[in-house]
């Protein structure tokens, strides 16, 4: 297993790539490694194939919850989205769904969870968040789409004491109206007084300006009558998009247990995307994620976590420059290898 995800660090996408990666670095690894020779690729297809996923991501989960020690404390973001394995893909058959957190002030994916069979999102993140609660997220800003916003999930979170921002859209029914409406009698107001918070924030890039503003309420008394675990305050956030002088509206809403602070709110907000830019993006662009065409057992699954892995390694060592540059890096340099393999043994 060290020799794959060395090899994975190192540019490897392939079995056959782990294969030559290990022949070229034989040397290298029998300065750390008891080996007799360098497996074939069919050995690690083999292993993958076999290796029970879920004991494979507990064991990066215990790793990561060494490795970041402290780190993750009160106030920091933690994005819960899903990503499809698009190479997986067969004929009319999707590609394999994973449900991954991600950790924004740190920079790592902290775990990922296969969605089973004929299951969906939804039905994974109960078992997602029992997994979270082994990191002590008390006082963290857990941040989901409307995929994540159910009663069971916010009633979780109030349970391991983490903050969450849940964005509400029209499945929730009547609660969605709810708010629309509260919003729009306090917007309508000449002065809407000391319970409402609000923050305007504009950017501009060449032909396209964007302006945010976003306005926070506190829930009581106007929503109790839902009694939705944990809710303190609500959220709204208009985003008005200009490009080439042609302008966009888009109203989006949000539920939180978080005092009444649109500052921190809208900032929550925002964050949550980075885990389509630092994490999505780096693992399709970085670790050409999206053009794995593993499919055989439990390969897919086990070479995903192996992927975010390698990723968390490469960030926690910190050395500049972006990942598919360091990916080459590491294959190159031993002496860069060698420190990120220190880091398997977090003190």
């Amino acid at each position: 297993m060290t020799i794959a995800l060395c090899a994975v660090m190192s540019g490897a996408d392939t079995y056959p790539e782990i294969q030559a990666f290990g022949e070229t670095n034989e040397a290298w690894l029998k300065g750390f490694l008891e080996l007799r020779r360098i497996p074939d690729h069919g050995t690690f297809r083999r292993v993958f194939a076999q290796l029970d996923p879920v004991h494979f991501q507990s064991s990066a989960l215990d790793w990561i919850r060494q490795a970041i020690g402290g780190r993750l404390h009160g106030g920091d973001i933690v994005s819960i989205d899903g990503k499809r394995l698009r190479g997986t893909s067969a004929d009319e058959v999707p590609g394999i769904p994973r449900v991954n957190v991600w950790a924004a002030r740190q920079g790592l994916c902290l775990t990922a969870t296969a969605v089973e069979g004929k299951s969906n999102e939804i039905s994974t993140l109960p078992s997602v968040l029992d997994t979270l609660s082994l990191l002590e997220l008390s006082g963290c800003v857990v941040t989901l789409d409307a995929m994540g916003t159910q009663r069971d999930v916010a009633k979780k979170l109030v349970s391991v004491q983490a903050q969450d921002l849940l964005a509400l859209k029209g499945n929730q029914g009547r609660l969605f109206e709810d708010v629309q409406d509260l919003f729009e009698m306090v917007l309508k107001e000449a002065t809407p007084g000391d319970t409402l918070s609000h923050i305007d924030t504009v950017e501009q890039q060449r032909a396209r300006q964007e302006r945010r503003t976003c306005w926070m309420l506190p829930a009581a008394p106007f929503l109790d009558h839902h009694a939705w675990p944990g809710l303190h305050s609500v959220v709204m956030v208009r985003s008005q998009r200009t490009i080439k002088g042609v302008l966009s509206q888009e109203d989006r809403y949000f539920l939180s247990p978080l005092p009444v602070d649109a500052s921190r709110a809208l900032q929550g907000i925002r964050t949550h995307w980075h885990i389509e830019n630092r994490l999505h993006w780096v693992l399709d662009v970085a670790f050409r994620e999206d053009d794995s065409k593993t499919r055989t057992d439990h390969g897919p699954e086990n070479l995903a976590t192996l992927r975010r892995w390698a990723l968390n390694l490469m960030r926690l060592e910190g050395t500049a420059g972006g990942l598919a540059k360091n990916r080459k890096r590491v294959g190159w340099d031993d002496a860069y290898r060698s420190r990120l393999v220190a880091l398997l043994a977090p003190t």
